[in-house]
């Protein structure tokens, strides 16, 4: 399993900038390494349906947002 931190800056149409931390745990066992790990939720970011963070609270147009991964750690 993996542990993936990261967070997404969101820049709003308005000049203000967002940040949303959140994490991810990947119990996918055929993934065996930190870079495919990376890969995992990239894919996962950009095809995903779920959003990777809340944005119920963003009430202001967002004018483009930067995903950013901080951390991958094996957890077991």
């Amino acid at each position: 399993m993996w542990k993936v931190n990261y967070h997404i800056d969101f820049n709003l149409i308005d000049g203000q900038k967002i940040t949303k931390n959140n994490s991810l745990i990947i119990k996918n066992l055929k993934i065996t390494s930190a870079s495919e790990a990376e890969k995992y939720v990239l894919k996962k970011y950009k095809y995903g349906f779920q959003p990777m963070v809340n944005k119920d609270d963003i009430f202001i147009t967002i004018k483009n947002e930067e995903f950013i991964i901080d951390c991958i750690k094996k957890i077991s």
